[in-house]
């Protein structure tokens, strides 16, 4: 079994206008170290928040990570520029290659491949291409997508590394994506995408038919079985109404009464709604108060107080004055009678219409109505056209569930096959998965002192689970955060070391602050990576680290790797990587 994919080395990263130290990196492990500033200060002796993790950040920026997620996005543009261009020289598979990128256009990157200049406009395209460069040797077959590799080649620090499968920033609540992990391991991903993409359709399908169940059953107040049951009743239902629609389109009178019975249905409503305006008219007058009198008496009293103050002006008799007010009050009765008597005399008239329109329009339905089934022309039709329109929306609603439940099964079915296909693979890679089963004990012995843990790989076929296959890694003694942390170390290890899987990795890997772990189990990791160094020069491991974490045993010599030498960056709290303190936006 040869190499499978281009090794990736990484040289320098450094940054146009030099806003940080180039870090160069080489073969074996590279520390990027946190070092204590002065001992006789405690200002001094912190090692945290100095940028080992943003340094970390922008090699990821690099490698073309999602800005907006990035806490490269969060750096005050005082500190970092937005125009300013970071690199990354590199080699894949002998090819040199550096990669520019500014947060000002972060979605497109430059590439210089061989000397070669290559502009993208969208970083995705970007991410293709330089998977076509990793992947040059496996002639079309399906692999990782770029970004998926580097989910287990560089873990986000804020994943906790709680666990192998969960690579990402476990806010972000990203799906678990297996491709990465199965292809290391020599599976074929056809099957496993397969299966993914039929548990998605099943997902989508299983939401169309409960809605479509929600509804047929009135929110599960009935059966779905109910439900074809109604249907059939309302369909012989309207199949009598039809029939008598036929039946009474079939007469011989129909052509020639169906116009006239329309149009005395229209007259008697234009006839109904003139009769209910009238009405309403004639109840408003009826219910007008009167119009106010005034007592003789009053009038006398207000005229004898004004009569001396006439002077020459004509001066009426207070019996003219009177006769006046009563004329007036008549005139008022007289309107207001006359318009109810008009009003009267209107609707009389519109209820006799009625009646004669009604009894007309009653004569010429006996002669084509004589079983009684259709009491009104017009009504019926509509009571027609509305249990038509039910039942087809029904109908479609309760067909398309079917359809819908038939789809699920045979996706179901697909999914199975898929699942099946993957066991196959299972069985054949059998040696690679024990071999690896293998790899993980020596290591677990190395760092725990025992081979407590088991390792397995198996298939899921249920409707519970999207994912169709479930790796699962125990250790010795696991559950703890120290201890998720050693496990998550010995299954990157295992990748990158083993005989089978190392070649499909590239064979570069990269922990940020990895080793919140008890001070043995670190040692014994450290210890267990210098060993690594002397039987394999063609990786590249770097990883964070505090001085103050191993300086104990360091002085004991405990630790038999020379941290200095492999040291290819550090930072303190007077020397940090951008060279001065800022609060992230």
């Amino acid at each position: 079994m040869g190499k499978e994919i281009n090794r990736i080395r990484i040289n320098r990263l450094y940054s146009e206008n030099h806003i940080f130290e180039d870090i160069v990196f080489h073969d074996g492990v590279n520390i990027i170290l946190g070092e204590k500033y002065d001992d006789s200060l405690v200002r001094g002796r912190k090692t945290n928040g100095v940028g080992k993790s943003m340094s970390i950040e922008f090699l990821d920026f690099c490698f073309l990570n999602d800005y907006d997620r990035s806490r490269v996005a969060r750096i005050p543009k005082e500190v970092f520029e937005p125009e300013e261009t970071i690199m990354l020289d590199l080699e894949i598979g002998g090819e040199a290659i550096t990669i520019k990128r500014s947060r000002k256009e972060a979605d497109k990157p430059v590439i210089i491949r061989n000397g070669k200049v290559v502009t993208f406009d969208k970083i995705q395209d970007a991410r293709d291409y330089l998977t076509e460069i990793i992947f040059s040797e496996l002639n079309g077959k399906m692999v990782p997508s770029f970004r998926n590799l580097f989910s287990i080649l560089m873990r986000d620090e804020r994943s906790e590394f709680t666990d192998i499968i969960k690579c990402h920033d476990l806010r972000k609540r990203i799906p678990d994506d297996l491709s990465a992990h199965l292809f290391l391991l020599g599976f074929s991903l056809e099957a496993y995408r397969y299966a993914l993409n039929q548990a998605k359709e099943i997902e989508n399908v299983t939401a169309v038919i409960s809605k479509n169940k929600k509804e047929l059953t009135q929110e599960g107040k009935k059966k779905i079985s109910d439900v074809k049951a109604e249907l059939n009743a309302l369909e012989d239902e309207l199949q009598k109404l039809e029939d008598a629609i036929e039946s009474f389109k079939t007469n011989e009178t129909f052509d020639s009464m169906e116009a006239e019975l329309i149009e005395l249905e229209n007259l008697l409503d234009q006839l109904r709604k003139r009769q209910k305006a009238l009405r309403h008219d004639y109840d408003k007058i009826r219910k007008m108060p009167k119009p106010e009198q005034i007592d003789d008496s009053e009038i006398e009293l207000v005229y004898n107080q004004f009569k001396n103050d006439l002077g020459n002006a004509v001066v009426k008799s207070l019996n003219e004055v009177v006769g006046f007010k009563n004329r007036v009050e008549e005139f008022q009765r007289m309107l207001v009678n006359q318009k109810a008597k008009e009003l009267e005399i209107q609707l009389q008239e519109i209820a006799e219409q009625i009646r004669i329109i009604d009894d007309e329009y009653s004569e010429k339905l006996k002669i084509i109505d004589k079983k009684g089934v259709l009491k009104n022309l017009k009504t019926s039709l509509k009571i027609y056209e509305s249990k038509k329109e039910s039942l087809a929306h029904t109908k479609f609603l309760f067909e398309q569930y079917e359809q819908n439940d038939k789809k699920k099964k045979l996706l179901k079915l697909q999914k199975t096959q898929a699942v099946m296909e993957i066991d196959n693979e299972i069985e054949e890679n059998s040696k690679i998965l024990q071999s690896f089963m293998n790899t993980i004990l020596e290591i677990h012995e190395a760092i725990m002192g025992n081979k407590e843990c088991s390792f397995s790989l198996q298939t899921i076929d249920n409707t519970k689970s999207k994912a169709p296959v479930e790796v699962n890694l125990r250790i010795y003694d696991d559950g703890s955060h120290s201890v998720d942390r050693t496990k998550v170390f010995i299954y990157d290890m295992a990748l990158l070391f083993n005989t089978y899987t190392r070649q499909r990795h590239p064979l570069f890997l990269v922990h940020d602050n990895i080793f919140d772990v008890d001070q043995d189990t670190l040692v014994q990791c450290l210890n267990y990576l210098y060993k690594q160094e002397e039987k394999f020069q063609d990786f590249q491991y770097i990883l964070t680290l505090n001085r103050d974490k191993i300086e104990n045993e360091e002085r004991r010599k405990l630790i038999k790797m020379d941290i200095d030498s492999h040291r290819v960056a550090t930072f303190t709290k007077d020397k940090k990587f951008f060279g001065r303190s800022y609060q992230e936006i």
